[in-house]
């Protein structure tokens, strides 16, 4: 088997068919290529679509997840795989009818690298789901994170939907099933420690369906926030200074705040927040004269909810007694 597909899932038939179905339409595939969706014991129609399409298809393998925990799923998918390439994939997305053949070009073309991937495509269904998208894909959302912008072409931190050649896992280990989220980032984190290299391209397309209301987008980001203390408890260094930036500002905020009420000058209080407000309008009204005031005046939320949520999520991480089960470096 030349390529290994994982595909983790719980609860995804608004979207499972057609990403598996992105995936049965790869062309230029020089060898055979399966698909192991991992499922989370879903209780929607999940399950039904898969098996559907997997009696019509032996590529497709359905294994069961009895823990529902995504870094369960990868190393239940990793340990049932024989592809001599592995990639991670999300059922909330589609992928381009060459995304593994030009994943493969990508390795041919930088044998350096053990890991190869594409820049993220964030795209919405709704309002806010598309500014939530364009707030993901813009340095005023996400920093400096490479993946997330559509154009870069260079070496990278990680790859959302990531190409590995299949002797990383036995150089670098598993998932850590410890880790909730943020499993992904820990372990290209490890792959580079270990002298790995990852390397993404435009080349390879997929699209990434975000978080459709603001209150999913606020769980999703805040669990990153909150899991990102669990890696640097179990590395003691961190991945990437940005990282760290939404919960030293919301955190700065409160300080000049609090400081501003005991010494009596209320306007201190005001200028850390006024120059956040005044950055966040003058990104919204680019997006503006781009999209029209709806999608405006979402991105100007949804970027508030990627600091605010993450930052919240990182802060409460330190009275969490789960992530304090985590202050080791112990490889899985």
């Amino acid at each position: 088997m030349l390529i290994s597909v994982i595909i983790p899932c719980y609860n995804e038939e608004k979207f499972i068919e057609k990403c598996i179905n992105s995936l049965f339409r790869q062309k230029n595939i020089p060898g055979d290529f399966e698909i192991i969706v991992v499922d989370g014991m879903s209780r929607d129609n999940t399950r039904k679509i898969l098996e559907r399409m997997a009696s019509s298809d032996g590529r497709l393998k359905i294994v069961d997840n009895n823990k529902k925990i995504t870094p369960v799923a990868f190393n239940l998918g990793i340990k049932k795989s024989s592809g001599e390439y592995v990639c991670i994939m999300g059922a909330h997305s589609e992928y381009d009818e060459n995304y593994l053949s030009n994943c493969l070009k990508l390795f041919n073309k930088h044998p350096e690298v053990s890991c190869v991937g594409g820049p993220i495509l964030s795209k919405g269904r709704n309002v806010f789901a598309k500014a939530a998208a364009m707030a993901m894909s813009s340095p005023v959302g996400v920093g400096n994170a490479k993946h997330r912008f559509p154009d870069y072409e260079g070496y990278a931190e990680m790859a959302c939907f990531p190409m590995f050649k299949r002797e990383v896992f036995a150089q670098v280990g598993l998932y850590d099933e410890r880790l909730v989220r943020n499993q992904d980032d820990e372990f290209c984190f490890r792959l580079r420690l270990n002298g790995g290299k990852i390397y993404i391209s435009p080349l390879i397309v997929s699209e990434y369906y975000v978080r459709d209301s603001p209150g999913k987008l606020f769980r999703q980001y805040f669990d990153y926030g909150k899991w990102r203390i669990a890696v640097l408890r179990k590395h003691k260094i961190p991945i990437a200074f940005r990282q760290f930036v939404p919960a030293l500002f919301f955190f700065t905020v409160f300080l000049v705040a609090l400081l501003a009420a005991l010494t009596g000058l209320p306007v201190l209080g005001l200028v850390l927040p006024a120059f956040y407000i005044g950055a966040l309008t003058a990104a919204s009204v680019k997006v503006l004269f781009r999209s029209g005031p709806g999608i405006a005046a979402a991105f100007f939320s949804a970027v508030f909810i990627l600091h605010f949520s993450y930052a919240a999520g990182f802060i409460s991480a330190f009275f969490s007694s789960e992530i304090k089960s985590i202050k080791n470096s112990t490889l899985p």
